[in-house]
């Protein structure tokens, strides 16, 4: 499945994609809660989503220009038309008209669009997406208009490299000698091969042992559907519920399923990696009107340290909401349900199906044993099991040129006096200098690469060549995921370097890697120390910088505000000044507390959710399939190029990795 961004824009591709997997999932999506899966709701979920609005009347009413805000385009159907992917088509005719998502391909005689309520059609109930290819003149009135979203830009497509000649990658910086050999005496020694020597590191090698990946702060998705009554004052006290699934958060968000009707969301779903808001707090709850409402998901499928897990996360936002609405911190303002059997059970030593409902006893028991949850938090989150760390050396070779010799303490760094045979002198004055080495963090996956690539292809993976996604073969996502191929590639290796780590990189280095970069530029010293202080590798968050801020040139990174937001931090599309908002609230008022700021927010947002390297954020080796960033297969790969070049263009390397391997 090609997952919609959480924020931000969509790119048409992605869209058609999207709808293309609730087709191929008969799935359909109700955006006002009115007569089922009608087609209207399908065009109207991404407006909503993405743009903060709702068409009005029906679909035949979805042609008129004021219905859109700036930036929407709306094309004709003449007969030299043909629709792009995620194009709205808009049929005019009859009583309620017809509308569709376009997704491809499509010619001036036909068009292949997912629809909802097409077959069967019904005013009442609707019907779920369906893949249809249509002629221009089916459906009511056939179709009139086409109406383009202002889509995010799609992934420009890599130019191809050239294929590198056998020799070039360790040329000598001299090419002035001929490539061919010109006598029968010329030296063998091939120009790419350096002398070596062995010498013995020592790895860590880290084995898994807790079965998933701990974050510090769930994801945050703002994605309010439900409607209802304000209650016009705050919450009173607050109820907890189990969620009644095996669904983590994240599926439920995804697929929202119709056995969940909008009348009976909470105000939050919360697990370990993600907290959704589908009500706005202020929005009554109908079963529960005075109360805040929250439900804990896994209570079907999660292990205990999971399942317990997720609550110390829902109970650590639930108090931080509590404060906010003045509730106090104590029994009388907490209310559990009989549904919350998990809870019960976890912590009441209550079975509900073999002994029926709680009593008031078991009841307080539950409800005190939340409250420890959250007064114990940081212990019991430093108490989960720790992977098994084990050290052993091994033997490595390295070019010769990484060690140079000083034959004594007053004579100059000339290293080329008789290096070639081993000396034999004992004198205390003769010191060895060695280059300093990568550290290398090796940790095991409980899979096998085998199990893990299944897991990968039964999540449909996807590829963009710049032309649209496309689903990627076996053999394509297995050359992306090879974790001994990247590892053995000097530019692929990156993808395995530990953004959450500090270098201690030279702020002469970080401006030259600045210079020209608009108000980052002559910024290093911030990079610095804000990388010091929250521990984060000084290259990716520049790397992150130029994405985020068009190199330092964008509108809110400008300084017109008198503030710098460098990371569009609370950025949307309907409200973008917001990104000033927050960072005048924050005191953002030079570039170099817009960096440092940028910093602890990155550490936060992006590194302390266990995955601290590219592969990791793309592949989850400890959790195949779960918890992913990128849509692309090759998203490592173009992120791994852009930080390699930044380091070359200091001439320095990247010193911490973790190397990520699979179970033999």
């Amino acid at each position: 499945m090609a997952i919609l961004p959480s924020s931000g824009k969509p790119t048409a591709s992605q869209v058609a994609e999207w709808a293309k997997w609730l087709a191929k999932n008969k799935y359909g999506v109700d955006v006002d809660g009115l007569h089922g899966y009608q087609c209207w709701d399908l065009p109207n979920y991404i407006f909503n989503r993405y743009w903060g609005f709702r068409t009005w009347g029906n679909a035949n009413a979805m042609a008129y220009r004021n219905q859109y805000p700036a930036g929407f385009k709306i094309y004709a159907n003449t007969p030299d038309f043909v629709p792009k992917p995620g194009d709205v088509a808009v049929y005019t005719g009859g009583t309620y008209g017809h509308t569709n998502v376009v997704v491809g391909p499509s010619t001036t005689t036909y068009f292949t669009a997912v629809d909802q309520n097409w077959n069967p059609v019904s005013d009442y109930y609707g019907s779920r997406a369906l893949l249809v290819t249509h002629s221009y003149s089916d459906g009511p009135g056939g179709v009139r208009y086409f109406v383009r979203p202002p889509y995010k830009s799609e992934p420009k497509k890599p130019k191809p490299k050239p294929k590198p000649k056998p020799t070039e990658p360790d040329k000598p910086k001299d090419t002035s000698t001929p490539t061919k050999p010109t006598t029968p005496t010329t030296p063998t020694t091939k120009p790419e091969e350096k002398e070596t020597k062995t010498v013995v590191k020592e790895v860590k090698e880290v084995k898994f042992t807790v079965d998933d990946v701990e974050t510090n702060f769930p994801t945050f998705i703002p994605h309010r559907i439900a409607k209802g009554k304000d209650r016009g004052r705050s919450p009173k006290k607050v109820l907890i519920r189990d969620a009644g699934t095996m669904c983590s958060v994240l599926d439920l968000y995804t697929t929202r399923r119709k056995y969940i009707r909008t009348s009976e969301l909470p105000h939050y779903y919360i697990d370990r990696n993600y907290i959704w808001q589908p009500r706005y707090e202020q929005i009554e709850v109908p079963s529960a009107p005075d109360s805040l409402v929250i439900e804990v998901c896994g209570d079907y499928s999660d292990s205990q340290s999971d399942f317990i897990l997720n609550e110390i996360h829902a109970m650590n936002y639930l108090v931080s909401r509590m404060k906010f609405h003045d509730i106090p911190m104590k029994k009388s303002s907490f209310e559990i349900e009989s549904e919350y059997w998990r809870t019960v059970l976890e912590h009441g030593a209550w079975n509900t199906v073999a002994k029926g409902q709680p009593s008031d006893k078991v009841v307080d028991k539950t409800i005190e044993a939340l409250i420890n949850l959250y007064q114990n938090r940081e212990k019991l989150l430093n108490d989960i099991p720790s992977d098994k760390v084990s050290k052993h050396k091994i033997k490595v070779e390295v070019p010769k040129d990484d060690e140079t010799t000083s034959t004594s303490r007053d004579k100059p760094k000339d290293t080329n006096t008789s290096t070639s045979k081993p000396s034999t002198s004992t004198s205390k004055t003769t010191t060895t200098v060695k280059k300093k080495q990568p550290t290398i963090m090796v940790v095991y996956s409980k899979y096998t690469y085998n199990n893990a690539l299944n897991i990968q292809m039964y999540k449909s993976p996807q590829v963009n060549y710049g032309s649209g996604w496309y689903n990627a073969s076996r053999s394509a996502t297995s050359a992306a995921m090879n974790n001994a191929t990247i590892w053995n590639d000097s530019k692929m290796r990156y993808q395995m370097l530990n953004l959450g780590k500090y270098q201690g990189i030279p702020v002469s280095k970080l401006n030259q890697i600045l210079k020209g970069k608009g108000t980052l530029s002559g910024q290093g010293q911030a990079f610095a120390d804000g990388c010091k202080k929250y521990n984060i590798n000084e290259i990716y968050l520049i790397s992150h910088a130029f994405l985020e801020s068009g190199y330092g040139t964008s509108n809110f990174a400008s300084g017109r505000y008198g503030v710098y937001n460098y990371f569009g931090i609370n950025a949307v599309d309907w409200a973008p000044n917001k990104a000033i908002d927050y960072a005048r609230d924050k005191g953002w008022t030079t570039p170099y507390k817009g960096i440092v700021g940028g910093a602890k927010f990155v550490r936060k947002g992006y590194i302390d959710n266990g995955q601290q390297t590219l592969y990791r954020m793309r592949w989850n080796p400890q959790s195949p399939g779960n918890h992913q960033y990128a849509t692309d297969i090759n998203w490592c790969k173009h992120q791994a190029n852009t930080i390699y070049n930044l380091y070359s263009q200091i001439g320095m390397k990247g010193e911490y990795f973790i190397r990520d391997r699979y179970k033999s």
